[in-house]
């Protein structure tokens, strides 16, 4: 195929573009870079409308399937008021035993009081496992009394560690 084009070169060159082609190319060569400077945008918009779409379809799925917390920390899968009044009460003392305890001094020993911080933490994780129980059985009523044991039996250990806590305290000073 080489050797045929090159024997006949002079078949090849015979015709020459139509008048303006040079022009109508360059104009197209111009409204291809116009169209590269737009594209990045193009994407971008494109990236933010899928963003927004996902956003709103995942708080819809989680407002539907009830996984989202009220805002009085009453639990959206549960109907009954006794045990969302029990919670906010826990979480009430809860909350004011851990402020109290980020404020002690433990002897000024910031591991052990990191170390306890964790540990109470980790507690929050066994009371997460029973609030999902709690959404897939919300009439078990042992689920509901094992929730309510747990903040009580959370909250007397929290008042052994303020208490022992502040004796070290106030015994060295």
């Amino acid at each position: 195929m080489d050797d045929y084009i090159r024997g006949n070169l002079d078949r090849f060159d015979t015709e020459e573009p139509l008048s303006g082609h040079f022009e109508r190319f360059t104009g197209r060569l111009n409204q291809s870079a116009k169209q590269r400077i737009l594209r990045p945008w193009i994407t971008l918009l494109k990236v933010a409308a899928v963003l927004l779409i996902g956003l709103v379809i995942t708080y819809a799925a989680l407002r539907e399937f009830n996984i989202l917390k009220d805002a009085s920390g009453a639990y959206l899968g549960s109907t009954d008021p006794e045990l969302n009044e029990a919670v906010q009460y826990y979480t009430t003392q809860l909350n004011n035993s851990y402020d109290i305890i980020k404020k002690l001094r433990f002897n000024n020993d910031q591991d052990e009081k990191k170390q306890v911080l964790d540990e109470l933490s980790e507690m929050d994780k066994q009371v997460q496992s029973m609030e999902r129980d709690l959404q897939q059985n919300p009439s078990d009523e042992r689920v509901v009394h094992a929730i309510i044991n747990f903040y009580q039996v959370k909250i007397e250990m929290m008042d052994m560690i303020i208490a022992r806590a502040q004796q070290t305290s106030t015994s060295i000073l």
